[in-house]
């Protein structure tokens, strides 16, 4: 090689080894505090069913008094944010909440999804509910007519189950 010609390949050389020396940046997808960090799959059409499904297997189980069935809707470790009562935190404290109101009540319940959307393993429900108590011992049925918000987890076994669920009621107080 000419003396030429080596040095104008020796700089060439030093800044391509220093840039092969220097950290790769991090793609923008996973830089921390990014939207695309941050931003998951939207819901299938699959996932949207299964939730819409696990609503009307509340309401059927809650209508046929099946406190299993009720308390399978929910996550081990879901909240339950009842109206006028302190939240109820896991399943077994849902099961006592659930199972004590149909011990004492026959239910016919009826859910509505008004919307529902989400992305990755969470997703939300906002919907109307309706109700009809009837006690089991002597009393007049109760009614009662409202709205809710579902949080809801995919689980580890691809189900989706609430892992939070507020209601309260759309009628005044009596």
């Amino acid at each position: 090689m000419s003396r030429l010609c080596l040095m104008e390949t020796v700089p060439v050389l030093v800044v391509l080894s220093l840039a092969a020396c220097q950290p790769a940046p991090r793609p923008a997808a996973a830089t921390e505090g990014s939207a695309a960090a941050s931003a998951a799959a939207p819901l299938s059409d699959a996932d949207l069913a299964a939730i819409r499904a696990n609503d009307s297997t509340f309401a059927a189980a809650a209508t046929a008094g099946n406190v299993d069935g009720v308390v399978g809707t929910y996550a081990a470790d879901a909240s339950l944010l009842p109206p006028n009562a302190p939240q109820v935190k896991g399943a077994d404290a849902i099961r006592g909440f659930w199972g004590g109101f149909m011990a004492a009540n026959d239910l016919k319940m009826e859910i509505t999804t008004d919307e529902a959307d989400g992305r990755g393993d969470l997703a939300y429900v906002v919907g109307r509910y309706r109700f009809t108590a009837t006690p089991k011992a002597k009393g007049a049925a109760m009614q009662d007519e409202g709205k809710f918000v579902e949080v809801y987890k995919r689980q580890s076994d691809g189900s989706w189950k609430y892992a939070v669920d507020i209601y309260n009621s759309d009628l005044p107080v009596k």
